[in-house]
C-alpha cells in the first residue's frame, strides 16, 4: 500500500440504516485491529450531516416541517475570517426522514416553507452571512414554499450560500420527485410546478434558473434561492475545503468510502465521486447497492477503485441490518 499506512475512511451516511460516524467507527474498528492508524472523516454533500463540518454553537428554533408541523432545526453560530457564519440544513427542516414514508397526496404536497423560516431566523442572529445545505430533502415544490417566505420578508436581508448535493439544473428536480414518493402519473404536475417557478422568477428577478447549474438540488429550493441572489456552490467542495479533505486523502494507503445506493446522482456532485476525485492510491468503495450503469461509468472514471455492493456480498438482510459490520469485514479483509 502507498501513503503512510494509515486508513481514512469517508463515507456519505446509508440513508435509513447507518450514520456516516457509525461507518467510519467500523472502518476504525478494522483498522486498530490491524494496527494502522485511522482517520474518521463525517462527510455530507450539502444533506443531513452537513453541519458536522462546522464547529459552533447551536442555536435551536422551531420552524414548519414538509407537511406544516412543528419541527426543532439548528443553526449553527460558526465563527469563520470573514465573522459570524450561520450553518443551516435543509435537511433539518423538510429532510426525507421527516417524510419516509409519504403518501401519494403528501408527496405532492410538502413544502419548502419552513426552510424560508429557518433562513430568516438565522439571518436574525446577527450572522454576516448564511450557509445552507440543499441536499437530502422530501419537497418537490420547486422550492416556492421557500421562496414564497422570504419574498414576502423583503428576499435574503444577508448573502447566503447554497452548498447543493448535486448539480441538475432546474427542470432536473423532477428526476428525483419518484425517490420522494410522486407517483408516475403526477411527474405532469412536476413539470407543471416547476415550468410555473421558473416563469414567476424570470418575471419578478428576471433571473432565469432553467439552464443553471444546481439549481435542481433539493427539489428546486436551490433555483428559488438562486433567483433571491444566493450563490450555488458543490456542497461537497466547500466541506471538502473547510476540512482540507484533500491532505488527508493524500496521506492514506487505503481510502474506505460509500453510500447507500452508487447511482446517477453519485456522479453528480455527491460524496463518493468527489472522494474518488482526490484520491490517488487505493480505493475502496462500499456501498448498500450498486446500479449497473453507474457503476460502469463511476468505474471507467477511476479504474483504481474497488466497488463492493454490500446487498451482494453479505445478502440484502445483513446488509440493511449491519451495514457498519458488513463494512468491518470488508476492510479486515482488504488490510490482510
Amino acid at each position: 500500500m502507498t501513503g503512510d499506512g494509515r486508513v481514512v475512511a469517508a463515507f456519505d451516511k446509508f440513508r435509513g440504516t447507518a450514520t456516516s460516524s457509525e461507518l467510519g467507527e467500523a472502518v476504525a474498528r478494522a483498522a486498530r485491529m490491524r494496527q494502522r492508524e485511522v482517520d474518521v472523516i463525517v462527510l455530507s454533500d450539502g444533506g443531513e450531516g452537513f453541519l458536522d463540518a462546522f464547529t459552533g454553537e447551536d442555536v435551536t428554533v422551531a420552524v414548519p416541517g414538509p407537511l406544516g408541523e412543528d419541527v426543532t432545526a439548528r443553526v449553527r453560530l460558526h465563527d469563520a475570517d470573514d465573522g459570524l457564519v450561520g450553518v443551516i440544513e435543509s435537511a433539518d427542516v423538510v429532510g426525507r426522514h421527516l417524510l419516509a414514508r409519504p403518501t401519494r397526496g403528501e408527496a405532492l404536497v410538502a413544502s419548502s416553507a419552513g426552510l424560508g423560516r429557518l433562513l430568516l431566523e438565522g439571518a436574525r442572529l446577527g450572522v454576516t452571512r448564511l450557509v445552507v445545505g440543499c441536499g437530502g430533502s422530501a419537497t418537490s415544490d420547486a422550492g416556492l414554499g421557500c421562496y414564497q417566505v422570504l419574498r414576502a420578508a423583503g428576499g435574503l436581508s444577508v448573502p447566503v450560500t447554497a452548498a447543493c448535493d448535486v448539480t441538475a439544473r432546474f427542470f432536473d428536480a423532477r428526476r428525483y420527485a419518484p425517490q420522494k414518493g410522486v407517483a408516475d402519473s403526477d411527474l405532469a404536475r412536476i413539470d407543471e410546478r416547476l415550468e410555473m417557478a421558473r416563469d414567476l422568477f424570470l418575471d419578478e428577478h428576471g433571473v432565469d434558473v432553467a439552464d443553471v447549474e444546481r439549481t435542481g438540488a433539493a427539489g428546486g429550493i436551490a433555483g428559488a434561492l438562486f433567483a433571491l441572489g444566493a450563490t450555488l456552490v458543490s456542497g461537497f467542495e466547500l466541506m471538502a475545503r473547510e476540512i482540507s479533505l484533500g491532505p488527508r486523502l493524500a496521506r492514506a494507503a487505503l481510502v474506505v468510502t460509500g453510500e447507500g445506493r452508487l447511482d446517477e446522482g453519485t456522479l453528480e456532485g455527491k460524496v463518493v465521486a468527489g472522494v474518488a476525485d482526490l484520491t490517488k492510491g487505493n480505493l475502496l468503495v462500499a456501498c448498500g447497492s450498486l446500479d449497473p450503469d453507474a457503476t460502469a461509468s463511476f468505474s471507467a472514471r477511476h479504474p483504481r477503485a474497488r466497488l463492493v455492493s454490500l446487498a451482494e456480498r453479505f445478502g440484502e438482510h445483513r446488509a440493511i441490518a449491519d451495514a457498519p459490520g458488513c463494512v468491518e469485514a470488508l476492510v479486515a479483509e482488504a488490510l490482510t
